[in-house]
């Protein structure tokens, strides 16, 4: 038996010890920010774009979890600078469930969002780390500038398109690895191109941007002779995360297109909550990149550091080190955004643009004017209106598609002793309120 009084003094440290308790870091962060066109876009400005945070996010740190609790949205200025009068801001609380102060970062995403009232869209998107210091200490930050690229207000992938992006987004990435293995001049006869884009298919540049964001630097297609190599046996783990990320970032965004098209677009039931559905079920194809083991190094004798990112996953590469989750999740939010850009918008009913799965769309959330709050048919569209008396009165519908409907009587007759039996018909012919022996026109 053990002695009393240690076991009294056991006794005695369990009940007087309480549980620690957890640190949460919870704070209000405002974004500041810059936003730009990747190319012209017809009927849009600056100005007319808004930009939002996104309710979801993720943490990076170990046991950690992040929340977005509300958060509110703004226009930009006409020189791109947001916010323009009011506030682009979330309230973020951090997560860990212990004594310890949330390692890591939340990756919050910002939206931009902007349309010329009938048909032409912009959108753009960019993500950021932010830090539990941060969080805490309600930090104004600024993100990476947010690119905005046209994109097509009646979403359809046609095929040619789907081929096209397939097959160019797979030869510009192995190009990539050329280069850095042999050499812009050498890499010149290796590197094909998928051919002429086929019409209106990515008027956005979505392809270009999958491979910039997936390359950084290293995305040497737009001078492919005067590309620069590494040394391929020094660098080679490095190489083999370039080659991963291209890889990831291709089948996810092509897989992801397509997907869009089939699933949401064609059976015609598009929604973000579709959409949404497809990325999750392809997240999968994103795990290669754990299979990155490398830091970042430079190449001794250009000086070019294998491997890089584009903005705004860039942030995920730190001192030389690859934070695989911070990758993977910021890969995800930003090709996801690119390959439904390639695809087309998502009806939003209320902003005026009749997309597919809406019977209409007069750019309000109102009901009982022809087009409900859901964008389908009110009241009044199954309704008649009547106008007119006697022979030029008429029935019509009040609205049409959507649209609200005139009623216009008919043109009236004569009614007379010298026209027939207009006297004796019963019928106001002349459309004046009187018929037959009332009329003073039947009167001898």
């Amino acid at each position: 038996m053990r002695p009393p009084i240690l076991l009294a003094g056991f006794l005695g440290l369990a009940l007087g010890s309480t549980p620690a308790s957890a640190v949460d870091v919870q704070g209000s962060v405002t974004f500041e920010g810059q936003l730009a066109f990747d190319a012209p876009v017809a009927g849009v400005d600056l100005d007319d774009v808004r930009v939002r945070v996104d309710l979801a996010t993720e943490a990076t740190g170990p046991g950690v979890r992040c929340s977005i609790l509300s958060e509110s949205s703004d226009d930009a200025d006409a020189g791109g600078l947001y916010p323009d009068a009011g506030a682009v801001s979330a309230e973020i609380l951090m997560e860990r469930g212990g004594p310890q102060q949330p390692e890591g970062a939340c990756l919050v995403t910002l939206r931009a969002s902007g349309w010329d009232g009938v048909s032409v869209t912009a959108h753009g998107l960019t993500t950021l780390l932010v830090t539990a210091a941060e969080i805490g200490a309600n930090a104004v930050l600024s993100p990476p500038a947010i690119a905005l690229r046209a994109s097509k207000a009646q979403a359809e992938l046609a095929v040619d398109c789907k081929k096209w992006a397939k097959k160019q987004l797979s030869l510009r990435n192995k190009c990539n690895a050329k280069i850095l293995k042999l050499g812009g001049a050498i890499a010149v006869a290796k590197c094909k191109e998928a051919g002429p884009e086929p019409a209106a298919c990515d008027d956005g540049n979505h392809v270009e941007a999958v491979l910039a964001l997936a390359h950084g630097a290293n995305d040497q297609q737009t001078d492919v002779a005067n590309g620069q190599a590494v040394d391929a046996k020094l660098l080679a783990s490095q190489l083999k995360c370039q080659a991963l990320f291209g890889k990831a970032a291709v089948k996810f965004s092509g897989a992801l297109a397509v997907r869009i098209q089939a699933q949401c677009v064609k059976p015609g039931g598009d929604s973000q909550a579709c959409r949404d559905a497809q990325r999750q079920a392809l997240k999968g194809k994103l795990d290669g990149i754990d299979k990155c083991s490398a830091d970042a190094l430079a190449d001794g004798e250009t000086g070019r550091v294998v491997p890089q990112l584009g903005e705004p996953c860039d942030s995920c590469i730190v001192a030389g080190v690859v934070d695989r989750k911070c990758l993977k999740s910021c890969f995800e939010a930003s090709l996801a955004d690119l390959a439904s850009g390639l695809v087309g918008d998502v009806p939003v009913c209320g902003d005026g643009i009749l997309q597919g799965g809406e019977f209409c769309d007069d750019g309000n959330l109102a009901d009982g004017d022809c087009c409900s709050s859901l964008c389908g048919a009110s009241a009044p569209e199954i309704n008649e209106q009547s106008c007119g008396v006697g022979a030029c009165e008429v029935t019509v519908p009040m609205c049409a598609e959507g649209e609200a409907l005139v009623c216009e009587p008919g043109s009236p007759g004569e009614e007379s002793l010298l026209a027939g039996d207009s006297c004796l018909n019963g019928v106001d012919d002349d459309c004046d309120g009187t018929l037959d022996g009332d009329d003073p026109d039947c009167t001898p």
